[in-house]
């Protein structure tokens, strides 16, 4: 079999583990940045908003906020409210910003008034903590209106809360090693049904015999790589035998994956680690060959153009806060230059009819406005 021989040239890297999250046999289901303008208006604009941020921090030294009582600290996140609410217009860069200190005060502000006594007294505190929140989230949605697909990866790329998570540098620094190796395994090229014959027996043992230490999770995640990115190379011929048993096996196994990890089998936080980055691998490996496929005009048809396209657009549906502080700097920037594309990309298949237009001109606003709904 494929996997056999390839098994035997690969062996395990001490300390390196791979993690699997649901498989790629969801496939078929479903311009550049905002120019920054450089007028006399722009720069006003922007000085209007950092005044707004600093009127914010006026009361926070350092943003270390000093409240005396649970009512001070519920006014300082209705100031925010407050400042949120006066923005007309917000570009990129000024929703991460409002995002990113949203995370802060609500975070900073909920910790507070958890120790005061009457917290689990009554609902009161909760209740208007709560109310604060939402009326953050809903201007926050109304604010992102006529974005890009540049600035839905910006925004996403800038606000993730494990950012500044120093804990995490040198897991990512191991697992970028591990996850760089896999790219040196060439890929199958023979023949295709053979190929998923092998995917699928792989994965059948997978699920029968389960991972129960991290050596085995990193043979897992090394051959499964080995198979995806096959799979890859052959994305129109797999596509129409179908491959719902590969997803499905796919996503069994990493269940029971989270499930050793949660039992303390394997380390939890080396779990994670992986999976993140697997998971980011993944949806940047498919949406690039699906880029590639959709900028040079190689689609057979409408439905291989929408599926293309929907593919395409995952990492910026799909990619988690965790996922995001995982990509190494060559993923940030497959990742941003494909969002510049998507505009030349929407006109060259409208030309061609083979794509609503209207409809795949929203999706960027949908996906900003369903990220933030998630918050």
């Amino acid at each position: 079999m494929i996997y056999r021989n390839l098994i035997g040239q690969n062996h395990c890297s001490s300390g390196l583990i791979g993690m699997s999250d649901a498989g790629s046999g969801k496939q078929v289901k479903e311009s550049k940045s905002s120019e920054r303008k450089n007028t006399q208006m722009s720069l006003i604009f922007h000085l209007i908003f950092l005044c707004s941020v600093l009127l914010f921090y006026s009361c926070n030294n350092h943003g270390k906020y000093d409240f005396e009582s649970s009512d001070e600290a519920l006014n300082e996140y209705d100031n925010l409210y407050k400042t949120v609410r006066s923005q007309e217009t917000c570009n990129a860069e000024q929703l991460a910003s409002f995002i990113n200190l949203w995370y802060e005060c609500s975070d900073t502000v909920y910790k507070f008034i958890q120790k005061d006594p009457s917290f689990t007294a009554h609902a009161g505190l909760t209740m208007r903590f709560d109310s604060i929140t939402d009326s953050i989230r809903t201007r926050l949605m109304e604010l992102a209106d006529n974005f890009t697909l540049s600035d839905v990866a910006y925004v996403k790329l800038h606000t993730s809360i494990y950012g500044q998570d120093k804990e995490l540098d040198s897991l990512k620094r191991h697992a970028t090693v591990f996850f760089s190796s896999l790219d040196s395994i060439p890929v199958y090229t023979g023949n295709i049904r053979d190929l998923l014959a092998d995917y699928s027996e792989f994965l059948l043992s997978y699920k029968l015999h389960g991972v129960h230490s991290e050596d085995a999770l990193l043979r897992f995640i090394r051959m499964e790589d080995f198979f995806f990115r096959s799979f890859l190379a052959s994305i129109d011929e797999c596509s129409a035998l179908g491959m719902a048993d590969i997803t499905d096996m796919t996503a069994n196994i990493c269940d029971s994956i989270y499930k050793e990890a949660s039992n303390g089998k394997i380390k939890a936080d080396e779990t994670i680690t992986y999976m993140s980055m697997r998971t980011g691998r993944r949806l940047l490996l498919n949406a690039k060959v699906c880029h590639e496929k959709l900028k040079r005009g190689i689609v057979k048809d409408s439905q291989y153009a929408n599926a293309y396209l929907w593919m395409m657009l995952q990492p910026y549906l799909s990619i988690d806060a965790l996922a995001i502080t995982m990509l190494t700097p060559e993923q940030i920037r497959l990742m941003t230059d494909m969002a510049k594309d998507y505009p030349a990309i929407i006109s060259r298949l409208d030309s061609k009819h083979l794509i609503d237009r209207d409809v795949t001109t929203k999706i960027p606003n949908q996906l900003i406005r369903l990220y933030i709904s998630t918050i």
